[in-house]
């Protein structure tokens, strides 16, 4: 709800994000990148910004989270996180997509934006936005993605951790340009602000977009097949 003291906390990537705003305005944020680090580096993240806005974790009145798609580990540790201090502390939960997130500060730009998050083993997740979401969510090689994106004949930003692994890939499609580093990552900020717009969620309704299984369970089914 808008005016609401709001914790956001963004881990679908390799960045762990968290941030805290109010009236869809950041106060502060943190960002961190230590590889697949999320459970180690996620609860000193949200401390450290309590300690330095000097809120305290009692007067936050909504979570926020990134649902993914990206990372199985980053997604699990994320959700579950926001989940256990809103059961904790009896708050609604706002939920967001890692896709949304990235393509919400082109919004203004006029074109058409796509949405890459590395999905690891040679494939993206991928969605369009203009600026509201064009059709659903997909996943596969980024050479797909590129046979899409030349049959639109538009100019489209891809913005994305996806889109910077594959740029080669992709910014030889005519009219694709890759949006800026600073646009790798889904942005808590961003996220404290998409959240003043939805109607927070009861934790046990939360749930990761995975999108496919475990890297990890896929590993074995890959190698016991």
């Amino acid at each position: 709800m808008p005016g609401e003291l709001t914790l956001a906390i963004a881990t679908a990537t390799e960045q762990v994000g968290v941030a805290i705003g109010r009236a869809g305005r950041q106060v502060s944020s943190i960002q961190s990148q230590q590889g697949r680090r999320h459970g180690e580096v996620l609860a000193p993240a949200i401390e450290s910004l309590t300690r330095l806005t000097g809120i305290g974790i009692g007067e936050i009145e909504l979570i926020a989270v990134d649902t993914g798609p990206g990372l199985f580990t980053g997604l699990r540790v994320g959700v579950a996180t926001a989940k256990a201090l809103a059961s904790a502390l009896s708050l609604p939960v706002a939920p967001c997509s890692s896709l949304e997130l990235l393509a919400a500060p082109h919004a203004a730009a006029g074109d058409i934006v796509v949405s890459v998050v590395d999905a690891r083993r040679g494939e993206v997740f991928w969605r369009f936005f203009n600026p509201e979401p064009l059709g659903d969510a997909q996943v596969g090689p980024p050479e797909e993605l590129a046979d899409v994106l030349a049959g639109m004949h538009e100019n489209i930003i891809a913005a994305g951790d996806g889109a910077r692994r594959y740029a080669p890939v992709l910014e030889v499609v005519e009219g694709v340009t890759i949006a800026g580093r600073e646009h790798d990552h889904p942005s808590a900020a961003v996220l404290v602000e998409l959240a003043a717009t939805r109607p927070g969620l009861s934790p046990d309704k939360i749930t990761p977009e995975y999108m496919r299984g475990a890297d990890v369970r896929i590993g074995w089914e890959q190698r016991d097949g």
